[in-house]
C-alpha cells in the first residue's frame, strides 16, 4: 500500500517518536484523531502487533482494574477524566461485529461502569466503542471505553446533524429491519443443525427425543 501520510504528518510522526513515552502516546492519540481512515489503516500496518494483546501478554505494563480468563479491564493512560476504564476481550477481534456473542462484555461493561461512576462521584457516565477505521477506531482490538463524566468535563461526544428525507428513513428503516430479521433466522438454523438429536429404543419402535 502506497503511503498515504503527507511530509508534514511523516515528520511530525518522527518528532513524536523522539518524546518520552507518557508524552509520546499521548501526542500520538491527537495525531491519529486527525487521520482519515485510510491513513489509520496505513499506520496500524507499519506499527505491526497490537497493544492489548501485548497488554494481555504483560509486555506492556498496566494499571489493572479488573480481569477474569475472557477479560481485562485497565486504566486509560489518556483518560478524559480520571478514573476512566478501557475493557477489551483477551480474545483478539478487530471490530465488534467479529464477535458472536457480546452479552459478556456489555455486562461487565455496566458493572464496571458502576464502580467507576461510585469511585470517582461523577454525574453519569459514558460508554463507547469505536469499532472500524471510519469510527476512528485506533487500535484493532475491540474495546469499551468507561468514562466518568462531570459538569462541564468538555468531552466531546456528538455528531453534525444531517437532514434525512421521510422516504430516506423508510427505506433505510426497512432494509436494516430486514438484515436483523435474516442474521436472526442464520443463527437459528445454524443452533438446529448443531443440535445433537439422540434415538432411543422403545416397544421396538425408535423415538427422536430432541
Amino acid at each position: 500500500m502506497e503511503n498515504p501520510l503527507t511530509e508534514e504528518q511523516i515528520e511530525e510522526l518522527n518528532s513524536i517518536a523522539k518524546l518520552p513515552p507518557e508524552e509520546q502516546r499521548a501526542k500520538l492519540q491527537e495525531f491519529t484523531q486527525r487521520l482519515s481512515p485510510e491513513q489509520l489503516e496505513f499506520l496500524k500496518g507499519q506499527q505491526g502487533g497490537c497493544v492489548f494483546c501485548s497488554i494481555i501478554e504483560g509486555k506492556v505494563g498496566s494499571k489493572k482494574v479488573y480481569e477474569d480468563d475472557k477479560f481485562l479491564a485497565v486504566l486509560d493512560i489518556n483518560p478524559g477524566n480520571k478514573g476512566q476504564v478501557l475493557l477489551f476481550p483477551k480474545k483478539h477481534y478487530e471490530v465488534l461485529a467479529q464477535m458472536e456473542d457480546v452479552s459478556e462484555l456489555f455486562n461487565l461493561a455496566n458493572n464496571i461502569g458502576k464502580a467507576v461512576f461510585e469511585v470517582t462521584k461523577a454525574r453519569g457516565t459514558s460508554m463507547i466503542v469505536n469499532s472500524g477505521a471510519g469510527a476512528r477506531q485506533v487500535v484493532p482490538h475491540v474495546g469499551v471505553n468507561i468514562i466518568p463524566r462531570f459538569k462541564d468535563d468538555k468531552i466531546g461526544i456528538g455528531w453534525e446533524k444531517k437532514e434525512i428525507s421521510n422516504d430516506e428513513m423508510d427505506k433505510v428503516a426497512k432494509s436494516i429491519r430486514e438484515s436483523i430479521l435474516e442474521k436472526a433466522s442464520g443463527k437459528k438454523e445454524e443452533k438446529i443443525e448443531k443440535k445433537k438429536i439422540k434415538v432411543i429404543k422403545l416397544d421396538d419402535s425408535y423415538q427422536r427425543i430432541p
